[in-house]
């Protein structure tokens, strides 16, 4: 293990010093192993996917600690896939928050659904940042971390808007470098979508206009699943 760390670590340096930078792509899976246990409300919920929640990517350059927390470029850029992970951790997310889950084509498409659907929710993604804090001790070592930021709208059958949630998410961690491409972790990614969303399951339900909302709504028999 030490001798991982210590080849990652030399490798970080060699790219510095010779001036070479180095880009990877980080494959998420934020889906969460046990999801808040939260009762499911019997209702039909439509999600509309946003294309630029779905394509959301951003590429960051790992920034490395020097003496006495100085930061220095490393010339290593991670492209973090963001929304498509996010798609994956909502689905798992609202399918155990209500009965039925149907995925609709776009906002306009709603009035064609509003007697199968008893409303709909469209996630955004507000922000997300990734960094690393260095100490100012002599030798730093810093940790990276990940922030996201979600909001979630939810809207009646008639399309009018009942609320907007929005979620935050953060995690951090010791740097673990990793550069070659079966290396799964998420450099704190991962955990900051889960802490996000584990968050809007449980908050969801204390909404003053979702709890009027829920008082307010006709309950229909739930049919379909999510496409």
């Amino acid at each position: 293990m030490k001798t991982k760390k210590y080849l990652t670590l030399f490798t970080t340096l060699f790219l510095f010093m010779v001036g070479c930078s180095f880009e990877r792509t980080l494959k998420l899976d934020a889906r969460l192993s046990r999801p808040p246990a939260v009762k499911q409300i019997p209702l039909r919920i439509g999600v509309y996917y946003n294309p630029e929640f779905t394509d959301f990517t951003k590429k960051l350059e790992l920034i490395g600690c020097g003496p006495n927390g100085r930061k220095d470029k490393s010339g290593i850029f991670f492209t973090f896939t963001i929304g498509e992970a996010s798609k994956d951790l909502f689905d798992q997310c609202i399918s155990s928050m209500f009965t039925a889950v149907l995925q609709i084509p776009s906002p306009r498409h709603c009035s064609n659904h509003a007697s199968s659907i008893d409303g709909w929710l469209e996630p955004k993604i507000e922000s997300f940042n990734w960094e690393t804090i260095c100490s100012n001790d002599f030798f730093s070592q810093g940790r990276i971390v990940a922030r996201v930021v979600y909001s979630v709208n939810l809207y009646g059958c008639d399309g009018r808007l009942v609320t907007s949630i929005e979620s935050i998410g953060s995690s951090s961690e010791h740097p673990k470098v990793c550069l070659t491409k079966d290396c799964k972790d998420s450099l704190a990614t991962e955990q900051a979508m889960q802490d996000a969303m584990a968050k809007f399951m449980i908050d969801f339900y204390d909404q003053p206009e979702v709890q009027q909302w829920l008082s307010s709504h006709i309950v229909v028999p739930p049919a379909g699943s999510l496409q």
